[in-house]
């Protein structure tokens, strides 16, 4: 899952999520995922290239629990995961 999709998933802003993801590999909770390049179209129609975390399904999994930011989102109901399976 996408550092991009966790965020549209939770409603949260994208550049929050990664720094969520930063600040939990600095901590060794989970591997520095990899960063790729993913376009996407602005409101204007024009295709943007940005960076998105790939993360693993057990890390998206840790991310989600152990980040206030995520498990307190909107769209993170009851019964909700982040994990695809």
């Amino acid at each position: 899952m996408s550092s991009r999709e966790i965020a549209e998933l939770l409603g949260a802003r994208h550049d929050s999520v990664k720094r969520t993801v930063e600040r939990l590999t600095s901590r060794g909770v989970i591997v520095r995922p990899p960063k790729v390049d993913e376009p996407e179209t602005d409101t204007f129609g024009r295709i943007r290239v940005t960076k998105v975390y790939r993360l693993e399904k057990r890390d998206t999994y840790v991310a989600a629990q152990l980040s206030p930011e995520f498990t307190s989102g909107p769209s993170f109901g009851r019964g909700a995961s982040l994990v695809r399976t």
